[in-house]
């Protein structure tokens, strides 16, 4: 992805330096396969503003990565008062967030919206899955200084993949709430649970999920509570948008879609 060139304000200062550095070494060869459709427009729509003489030549292509998780042994280990937790997950309409806390991922407008949520006394839960990234330190006090913690939100910052899966199970529906992405995991381990999905209506995020995740665009917490607000009306009635049977592809199958690419391209040369 060009993340860190295209959103540098949520980089640490020089990121985007040594990133444009390596797109400048891209461009001088005979083109780039990325991991989206939305991270090819990206790359055709750079490479067009910063390296315009670029050989003619030069060609763009994109594949999905794979998504067959299940099939990798993982971890079960579950941490000291972690059924209890889960407990509490599954007693109200649990909201998760899952990747490490930085900028970009949207932790705080979400936190933002949970709290206009509770003090409007609606029983939801947020859990948080993830380390603490760069540039978070006052989302940090606020989550760990937070009056909610333990009793509606959750800031799980070291889970194993068994304790993940345990906490997808109790959910009830994934916040996808980044800025920018290159291709979207969560969103497919969140359909491989049948777990409903809230998105930020990017264009990787509709190229992944399309019809089957309700989106908001809005970049302040009230705006978004709101939002939460409608999916969770759409849900009582149950017709909110459902994950299962959303697509994805097993590792096997993106390989071959990889090299099928890479065929073609040297039978055209």
């Amino acid at each position: 992805d060009l993340l860190c060139v295209l959103l540098p304000q949520y980089f640490v200062p020089g990121a985007a330096d040594g990133f444009t550095g390596w797109l400048d070494v891209v461009a001088e060869n005979d083109g780039a396969l990325c991991i989206s459709k939305a991270v090819a427009t990206d790359l055709s729509t750079w490479l067009d503003a910063h390296a315009p003489q670029r050989s003619s030549s030069f060609e763009i292509d994109w594949f999905h990565l794979g998504a067959d998780i299940e099939n990798f042994a993982t971890s079960s280990e579950i941490p000291r008062e972690g059924d209890k937790v889960l407990q509490h997950l599954r007693s109200a309409p649990t909201f998760l967030m899952v990747g490490t806390l930085e900028p970009r991922k949207g932790h705080v407008d979400v936190l933002d919206a949970f709290e206009q949520l509770w003090r409007e006394n609606q029983d939801v839960n947020l859990v948080i899955v993830g380390r603490q990234g760069w540039m978070v330190e006052d989302l940090v006090s606020r989550l760990r200084g937070h009056a909610e913690q333990g009793r509606h939100l959750f800031w799980l910052e070291s889970v194993s993949d068994g304790y993940l899966e345990k906490i997808y199970g109790a959910s009830s529906c994934l916040i996808a709430a980044s800025y920018g992405e290159g291709f979207g995991l969560p969103l497919i381990e969140a359909a491989q649970h049948g777990l409903s999905i809230i998105a930020r209506d990017l264009p990787v995020f509709r190229e992944v999920a399309g019809e089957h995740a309700f989106y908001f665009s809005t970049q302040e917490g009230g705006s978004l509570a709101t939002a939460i607000k409608a999916w969770l009306e759409l849900r009582a009635v149950q017709q909110a948008p459902s994950s299962r049977g959303m697509p994805f592809l097993t590792w096997a199958q993106s390989a071959r879609h990889l090299a099928k690419i890479l065929t073609l391209k040297e039978a055209c040369s």
